[in-house]
């Protein structure tokens, strides 16, 4: 017989395994931060404009290379642009941050 326990764990199992965000979610959600960033800052409004078309995506991935991992359950990405990377960390749907303390629009490369 099933605990109410052991229920709630297969429940938060699948829930995990269902929302895990995938390379294609993690990519769009840096892109959607990258324009605010740049819109965000002083005089560079109109960089993020132009960059709001499907050129930031050519732009940004021809320079910024995605390692991504998948464990199921959760999911680890990492940007590398030159000598400077963050990490990220994928669960329930969410991307956050873990390593890395520079903001996206100051990843470039050297």
């Amino acid at each position: 017989m099933f605990k109410f326990r052991n229920l709630l764990l297969v429940v938060i199992i699948v829930a995990a395994f269902i929302t895990n965000p995938n390379e294609k979610a993690f990519k769009t959600e840096i892109e959607e931060q990258l324009i605010k960033e740049m819109k965000s800052a002083e005089g560079q409004f109109i960089v993020g404009e132009v960059l709001s078309s499907k050129f930031l995506e050519t732009l940004l991935w021809s320079f910024v290379q995605v390692d991504y991992q998948d464990y199921k359950l959760c999911s680890t990405f990492e940007l590398k642009a030159g000598d400077k990377k963050m990490k990220f960390f994928g669960i329930f749907g969410q991307i956050l941050p873990i390593s890395g303390n520079e903001t996206l629009s100051k990843l470039k490369v050297n």
